[in-house]
């Protein structure tokens, strides 16, 4: 569970802000798995217009993320990440997702994880 307050602006022309702060609350007592505080913040810019499907509303963005280990039996590792990746509309209502998010912290769980989805609004 992911409890979160999420924000998402428009400060000048194509520019795109959107960030986050919140908890990552497990149902499980697993020691692999604890209670964090996490946080976003990412920077884009709009390339093409709505209508240009399948490209529409292409941006790019780059995101910084935090998730602070704040309960749990395991060890507490700060974790920060950095994630380029782009979201287009392919139209319908169909937006295609897509990035790369790679570890600034040591120790890394990880050398980077390519990152994907496909979104219906509703």
């Amino acid at each position: 569970m992911t409890p979160d307050w999420e924000f998402w602006w428009n400060p000048w022309s194509k520019l795109v802000l959107r960030g986050g702060v919140g908890f990552l609350v497990p149902y499980s007592e697993r020691d692999d798995v604890q209670d964090a505080f996490i946080a976003n913040f990412a920077g884009g810019y709009y390339f093409t217009p709505h209508d240009f499907t399948p490209l529409g509303d292409l941006v790019f963005y780059l995101s910084a993320n935090l998730k602070q280990p704040i309960s749990g039996s395991g060890p507490k590792h700060t974790v920060v990440t950095l994630t380029p990746g782009l979201r287009t509309h392919l139209g319908a209502n169909w937006y295609l997702l897509g990035g790369v998010e790679v570890p600034v912290t040591s120790p890394k769980a990880f050398d980077f994880q390519v990152l994907a989805g496909l979104m219906k609004v509703f």
